[in-house]
């Protein structure tokens, strides 16, 4: 099984295949730890054949590659041939279609949870990693801080110049990401429900991580742009020194104001699973380790902030 790898495509050409991921999430479902996960030890490893088709997100996977090499006895570079990167976007329906076993990502979307439904599957959820929703602008934009609120008026049409958040007289580029990803319900959920959010052009609906980094941050009118992500990504997958990431309500993103529950828009990544999984099936206990020691430890190392309740939601 080979690793899907994101190619390093053309923007244009990414707009236009962005479109199929077009759907109509309302919002982000709640993902209750709900999971009921065996005892597994630290040293459990996990034989090839009995290898479970496993999918995920892409700020997640420096983690699920780790925990794949460490429960199968081999490197990276070999685990990674055994594992998907399909994207929250199709990571879900292929969870609920039974194309993946175990999915590494944030909270679904209503249209991914309905869909589920749909297919008779009821997920659950065994909570992993805390994530910070951040916002970014152009390294040149004065603007360093705004409010939930301002950004709410950003994206429901109301503020369209920078002016009016104490930056230059220059239209605000409000840059949306493909709905069914991980950043496009993170917006519903923190920042305004669906149908608030003004429906942007073609040419600013942007279908992967990448390429919203690089429009605000290279491309044409760039220092109008604003674009959002997790910070995960941001700092550690597809960092770009032309970008400044915001503060929002005066608090700055960073792995402390994660653990601290400070920052105002904490997400959480989770092992997601179909509900009818056997009791100590394979896939209950790759949740269960990827939730104990080991696996918190080497998250660490990863720079990762590792799930602690209540601060996540």
């Amino acid at each position: 099984m080979k690793s899907k790898k994101l190619p390093a495509l053309l923007l244009a050409a990414l707009m236009i295949l962005g479109l199929a991921a077009c759907g109509g999430a309302q919002g982000n479902q709640a993902a209750p730890a709900n999971s009921k996960l065996p005892e597994v030890s630290d040293d459990l490893k996990i034989k090839e054949e009995e290898w479970p088709v496993v999918d995920g997100a892409t700020a997640f996977l420096p983690f699920y590659t780790r925990a794949a090499a460490e429960l199968l006895g081999k490197t990276e570079q070999e685990a990674s041939e055994l594992i998907l990167c399909s994207t929250t976007d199709y990571a879900y329906p292929n969870l609920a279609d039974k194309k993946a076993d175990i999915i590494f990502c944030l909270g679904p979307s209503d249209e991914q949870v309905d869909y589920a439904k749909s297919k008779g599957v009821e997920f659950e959820y065994a909570p992993l990693l805390n994530e910070a929703f951040v916002f970014f602008v152009n390294k040149d934009n004065p603007v360093d801080s705004v409010t939930v609120q301002q950004l709410h008026d950003i994206y429901a049409g109301k503020i369209t110049n920078w002016k009016d958040l104490g930056g230059k007289d220059e239209p605000i580029i409000a840059y949306q990401r493909s709905e069914g990803s991980g950043s496009q319900t993170g917006l519903y959920k923190f920042v305004i429900p669906k149908a608030e959010a003004m429906e942007p052009i073609l040419e600013m609906r942007i279908p992967t991580m990448m390429g919203i980094v690089d429009v605000v941050a290279n491309y044409d009118n760039a220092q109008g742009g604003i674009g959002y992500s997790y910070l995960y990504f941001v700092k550690n997958q597809h960092y770009d020194e032309n970008i400044k990431l915001l503060k929002v309500n005066g608090v700055a993103p960073s792995n402390e104001a994660i653990s601290g529950g400070t920052y105002p828009m904490i997400n959480t990544m989770y092992a997601v699973f179909r509900a009818d999984e056997p009791e100590n099936s394979t896939v209950r206990q790759i949740a269960a380790w990827c939730s104990g020691k080991k696996a918190r430890s080497f998250a660490q190392e990863l720079s990762y902030v590792v799930y602690d309740a209540p601060k996540g939601k």
